[in-house]
């Protein structure tokens, strides 16, 4: 539409000349170099692709008490109990909790940071904690562990294996048991947390996982970096920092790099 033949024979004829001088292949390598070209490719091919079915599984960070404790009876009871779920009727007695826009009040949205908080440990304010909704254990660090002043000789022994810290198990220290105070003022609740301490390097002072959130009844919002639970003077909230979280994570990657 609004081009002679006679346009289109000259357009044939300057990509043939492009083609055979090999400036054609330059301007498709030079095209598909472009990050924005790639990742249109690559929604394109996401769209287009069939899916094909997974051959692994990569898992949680997994081992310590979740699913029942560490006695093989004890999980086995742990997971009678999952599949009679649905048998009873009854609602569990769960607090409704909201987030709304006014929790991503401070954040730079259309983020992938993790949520980061300060807790408090043994009456120490702890930062860098990370909360990870895809760990079934809390952990310790060994160099936070050392900066509490705590000794080793009270770690009780933890018979398995962690696994989803590395490529390889890891087998931990030990564990502790430490009363740490999510919240601050009237609005906090207070638990007694099993660590299990590992002699891993990480930027992170601890982790806090499923099993502490699940006790605390808490939710957890990524896009608005902050988590929430009950209390008996309401629902608490707590920021995450969004600068320090992108920082601590930036040195993650250099760890794993060197």
């Amino acid at each position: 539409m609004g081009h002679s033949t006679n346009d289109y024979y000259d357009l044939k004829n300057v990509i043939e000349k492009f083609v055979t001088e090999g400036q054609l292949d330059r301007y498709l390598k030079d095209r598909s170099d472009d990050p924005r070209k790639r990742k249109r490719d690559e929604e394109r091919g996401q769209e287009e692709r069939p899916p094909q079915p997974p051959e692994r599984y990569i898992h949680m960070i997994n081992g310590g008490f979740t699913g029942g404790g560490i006695l093989k009876s004890s999980r086995k009871m742990h997971l009678k109990e999952v599949y009679q779920v649905g048998e009873d009727n009854r609602l569990p007695n769960l607090p409704t909790i909201s987030v709304t826009k006014e929790d991503a009040q401070g954040i730079t949205l259309g983020h992938d940071d993790l949520v980061v908080i300060t807790m408090i440990l043994t009456n120490t304010y702890l930062h860098k904690t990370l909360i990870d909704q895809c760990s079934s254990i809390d952990i310790i660090f060994k160099p936070t562990f050392d900066k509490l002043s705590l000794e080793e000789k009270d770690l009780k022994a933890c018979p398995d294996n962690l696994f989803g810290l590395g490529v390889t198990p890891i087998q931990p220290l030990g564990y502790i048991f430490l009363y740490t105070t999510f919240g601050k003022g009237a609005k906090s609740k207070t638990l007694s947390v099993d660590y299990i301490v590992v002699n891993v390097t990480s930027t992170y002072n601890a982790l806090i996982g499923l099993t502490t959130l699940n006790r605390l009844e808490a939710a957890v919002s990524t896009p608005h970096l902050c988590k929430k639970f009950p209390t008996t003077k309401g629902i608490a909230t707590i920021k995450g920092d969004q600068k320090l979280a992108r920082k601590f994570y930036n040195e993650s990657l250099n760890l794993k790099g060197s």
